[in-house]
């Protein structure tokens, strides 16, 4: 989500895990960033999340994402994503 507006929804079905993230991800972080028209400046934001800081997410993120910012786990102050989950 961006001031201009939320990218691409998708839907899980069960317990996600590193390898499902990172293919929400691939699929869907540049097209969202593209379709929201923020794609060369955007940011990602990732919590304290393990699937967020597993070696292959950090590695991905590294390489196709300008710039990573990391918020403490769970402190909706600074995760706009826990607002969200009260509605």
């Amino acid at each position: 989500m961006s001031a201009v507006g939320i990218g691409n929804l998708h839907f899980i079905d069960g317990m996600m895990n590193e390898y499902m993230y990172l293919d929400i991800l691939k699929q869907n972080l540049k097209q969202s960033a593209e379709k929201m028209g923020i794609l060369p400046h955007y940011k990602l934001y990732l919590d304290n999340d393990p699937k967020n800081n597993a070696h292959i997410c950090r590695l991905w993120a590294l390489y196709h994402c300008p710039q990573v910012i990391r918020t403490p786990a769970q402190s909706p102050d600074l995760n706009p994503i826990e607002n969200i989950w009260t509605i």
